[in-house]
């Protein structure tokens, strides 16, 4: 799936408040958020990150991040947000998965910060 612009409230005013309303939100939730590009988010969980003094730690491990993309949703004709995985092998381009409407930003945040949190292993109980 690639990233759209068509679609009635797909303006790139809305796409920025919604980009700019998530990354508030990941924010007050404890993660490092920026927009990146037209319509993506970045987030990050710090506490994953590696000890610092420990460049080979550093290098190794990315810690523990997430992107989403806020497009045009064919089903629901609106905007929403999808994640961004990994292709299946290193040439292919990334994957994206419906997360929820964009307007539903809390949703966004409360599941993206579930996907980052790092005490679930340690919890017995799944995300």
């Amino acid at each position: 799936m690639s990233v759209m612009e068509s679609g009635p409230d797909a303006t790139p005013e809305t796409v920025t408040r919604f980009l700019n309303q998530l990354t508030a939100a990941l924010v007050d939730r404890g993660l490092v958020a920026e927009v990146f590009g037209a319509r993506m988010v970045w987030a990050k969980n710090p506490a994953a990150d590696p000890p610092s003094g420990e460049p080979q730690a550093a290098a190794m491990s990315p810690g523990l991040r997430q992107a989403v993309v806020c497009q045009h949703d064919q089903h629901s004709g609106g905007l929403a947000w999808y994640w961004l995985w990994s292709g299946t092998t290193r040439d292919a381009p990334p994957e994206a998965e419906y997360l929820c409407p964009a307007e539903d930003v809390n949703q966004a945040a409360d599941r993206i910060t579930r996907v980052l949190r790092l005490d679930r292993a340690d919890s017995g109980n799944p995300v």
